[in-house]
C-alpha cells in the first residue's frame, strides 16, 4: 500500500472519528446520567461507561453509514456493508486507536526516510 492511500485512509477515519465523537457529545448533552461520572457508585459508573462505549460504536457506524456516499471506492466500497461497519468501528476507537495509528505512521515515515537515504548513496 502506498503512502498516499494510507494517508487517505487515516484522514477518512479521522474525519469519521471526529464526527462520531461530536454525535456522542450531543447525545450525552440530552442525558445527564451519561454526561457526569458517578465515582461513589462503582457499579453505576461501570454501567454508564459501558453505555458510552456502546453509544460510541453505534455513533461511529451511523456516521460511516451517513458518509458512505462520500467514501472513495479506492478506500472502501460504500456498497459493502462490512466495509461501512469496519470504518464505523475504527471511527469509534478513541484515543487508543489514534496513538497506535500515530506510532504506525511515524514508523512508515522512518522507513521512507531510510529508503531515501539509501537511494542517495
Amino acid at each position: 500500500m502506498d503512502a498516499t492511500k494510507l494517508t487517505a485512509i487515516v484522514t477518512l477515519i479521522l474525519a469519521l472519528s471526529v464526527a462520531s465523537e461530536r454525535l456522542v457529545e450531543i447525545i450525552k448533552g440530552f442525558f445527564s446520567f451519561l454526561d457526569q461520572p458517578i465515582p461513589d457508585e462503582p457499579k453505576k459508573e461501570g454501567v454508564r461507561r459501558s453505555c458510552l462505549q456502546i453509544l460510541a460504536v453505534l455513533s461511529g457506524v451511523f456516521t460511516a453509514f451517513m458518509a458512505s456516499d462520500y467514501i472513495p471506492s479506492e478506500i472502501a466500497k460504500p456498497t459493502e456493508h462490512w466495509h461501512i461497519l469496519g470504518l464505523g468501528l475504527l471511527a469509534s476507537g478513541g484515543s487508543g486507536l489514534w496513538n497506535s495509528i500515530l506510532t504506525y505512521m511515524a514508523k512508515v515515515k522512518d522507513l521512507k526516510n531510510v529508503e531515501l537515504a539509501e537511494k542517495r548513496r
